[in-house]
């Protein structure tokens, strides 16, 4: 496969991605749900205020960058739903190109025959197979649409194009590339992280090395789950230190490498760049220690009775995902789905297997990729591993994302080479079939990509079609919610307006959660701007000492949908004037 073919063909899969995750975003997800609203109203205090925090503690705390890159975006298109998920949706559509370099970069030198996958360096050239037979003077062609090309670096790209096929297509990363949840970066820093660490130990490339430590530094500040990806890079980290000691400054890993003569230099430069991009977070916990944790204590196994049984409960519920049951949150999943399609669990079925084989293999080049391969996917699970509310969940394992999808690209990969290399073995068995097992190839790999454009049929089906339009993401997203808080929008500022929030949630400013949505639409989060538009909130706790109704004066009392009718009622004795309306999927009294 020549390099402009491989670069057109992730120049597809990444349309594809944009595709999926750009259409229609602002029609979907319809709603608004109060977490994403929570963060919008950050957003907008910061612009006003001028205060860009490192971290928001309230709503349980969140780090700021995710809802500072926010801001800007509603600087510039408006407090509108979508403007919040645009962000995700370029955190998303980057990480596609993520994927694809870190797993090029891991697999590099392999060769495009599966017989020499293991192989790495210049030595990954021709099958056991294809050397027999040249020794009794023949030599095997090449294979079906050149997927046997046995060239250094093909089976690099193949597994590449493949994970970042798989991610472009999966669901799992599709919802969450279109929610205003600061999660859907960990995968981004992540692979970025990773990727430049290890073309930056292999080259010495200061520049390479710089951009590790941006990324890992600033994942620190997106989502708690990230915490966990010190670990993974500890592995490339532990790998060429310990390579640097085994030899003299002269020594390098690979014949190709270059500046290999301060491992430890580089790594320092990579902790260097880390630390200094990290330390406005590292210095806020550090001022305010109970921030740490924050929600992750909260749910955590340790705070159980019984931490290892809830340990085991969660492994297995967070194993199952993959297969058998997913997040039945329709905010983050759909009906309870597995979050793999089942092709891509097959493949990561075989891809992991094939990978714990070659951990244990006697040859020391297979360490670094499988190892870290395997300490990322185990590392990046305990976010959910180690908590014990609403499992299986898949914004919690979100890490896990990019490593289910190399060693998915690394099962298909292997799939089909173990076929096509078995016909071409045969042909030199059956010579008189050599033609038609040729044509087998050929329609094996044609019957390959047809089943594989399947998928992003089956995810555009589930999610634009089935899950758009279900009631459950209708109300998943406090739909009802943002129609209120447009529906105030509208209306003139001299119309007296009040929200009655009945519903339960984390107080913020003595207001709960709920209550964010109409907030965002109407940038009603400070005191300030509720003065000045004339719309105030009220709770079943104070709504009788803060209600008033003035005389000659248009008033509107907007309820959201989980106020009850003996509210509505013991509002409409106190103040008779008042008439209800049901414009849309709410509740209103007013006077007029």
């Amino acid at each position: 496969m020549s390099k402009r073919t491989g670069f057109l063909l992730f120049l597809s899969i990444l349309a594809l991605g944009v595709f999926f995750r750009f259409y229609l975003i602002t029609e979907i997800p319809l709603g608004l749900y109060p977490d994403e609203a929570m963060n919008g109203n950050n957003a907008l205090e910061a612009l006003v205020t001028g205060e860009f925090k490192v971290f928001y503690p309230e709503n349980n705390g969140r780090e700021g960058l995710f809802i500072n890159i926010q801001a800007l975006s509603v600087w510039f298109f408006g407090n509108e739903p979508w403007t919040l998920r645009l962000v995700s949706t370029v955190f998303g559509t980057l990480t596609i190109l993520g994927l694809y370099l870190v797993a090029r970069e891991l697999f590099r030198g392999r060769s495009g025959t599966a017989a020499s996958l293991a192989t790495l360096g210049r030595r990954a050239g021709t099958t056991s197979e294809q050397s027999e037979d040249e020794q009794g003077g023949h030599v095997s062609p090449k294979s079906a649409l050149g997927i046997l090309d046995g060239r250094e670096d093909a089976g690099a790209t193949w597994i590449a194009l493949l994970s970042s096929f798989f991610l472009s297509t999966s669901y799992w990363h599709l919802n969450f590339s279109r929610i205003g949840f600061r999660a859907i970066a960990v995968p981004f820093f992540a692979t970025f992280a990773l990727y430049f660490l290890l073309r930056g130990l292999r080259t010495g490339k200061i520049s390479s090395l710089v951009l590790a430590g941006v990324a890992m530094g600033l994942g620190l500040q997106t989502y708690i789950a990230f915490r966990f990806m010190p670990f993974v890079l500890a592995i490339p980290i532990v790998w060429y230190l310990w390579q640097w000691f085994k030899s003299d400054s002269n020594t390098r890993i690979h014949s190709n490498d270059t500046n290999k003569k301060c491992t430890p230099c580089a790594i320092l430069l990579f902790l260097f760049i880390t630390f200094v991009v990290a330390l406005p977070i590292g210095y806020y916990f550090l001022q305010n220690p109970g921030d740490f944790l924050g929600r992750g204590g909260q749910v955590s196994i340790f705070s159980a009775e019984s931490p290892l049984i809830e340990f085991v409960k969660s492994n297995v519920a967070t194993l199952g995902m993959f297969f058998v049951r997913g997040d039945c949150n329709w905010r983050h999943n759909f009906n309870c789905q597995p979050e793999l399609h089942p092709l891509v669990a097959a493949f990561f079925l075989i891809g992991l297997a094939f990978t714990i084989r070659e951990l244990f293999s006697k040859t020391i080049h297979y360490r670094l990729p499988t190892t870290g391969l395997l300490a990322w996917l185990i590392f990046m699970s305990f976010p959910t591993t180690l908590t014990r509310e609403g499992l299986p969940h898949a914004l919690r394992s979100i890490g896990m994302l990019p490593p289910v999808m190399i060693l998915a690209g690394i099962g298909a990969w292997q799939s089909i080479n173990w076929i096509l290399n078995w016909l071409e073995k045969n042909k030199f068995k059956w010579p008189e079939y050599a033609h038609q097992l040729l044509r087998i190839q050929r329609e094996i790999v044609i019957f390959f990509i047809f089943v594989l454009l399947l998928m992003p049929l089956a995810t555009y089906k589930n999610y634009f079609i089935t899950w758009a339009n279900s009631p459950n993401a209708y109300w998943a997203f406090a739909t009802d919610t943002l129609h209120a808080g447009q529906y105030l929008k509208g209306l003139p500022p001299d119309t007296k307006k009040y929200v009655m929030v009945n519903l339960s949630g984390v107080e913020v400013r003595a207001i709960p959660m709920p209550a964010q949505t109409v907030m965002f639409v109407t940038d009603t989060f400070r005191a300030e701007d509720r003065n000045k538009k004339n719309l105030f909130y009220l709770t079943r706790e104070n709504w009788q000492d803060q209600l008033k109704i003035p005389e000659n004066k248009k008033t509107v009392v907007v309820f959201l949908n989980g106020s009850k009718i003996e509210l509505i009622n013991a509002i409409r004795k106190e103040f008779p004037q008042l008439k209800p309306w049901v414009p849309s999927d709410f509740t209103i009294l007013k006077n007029y």
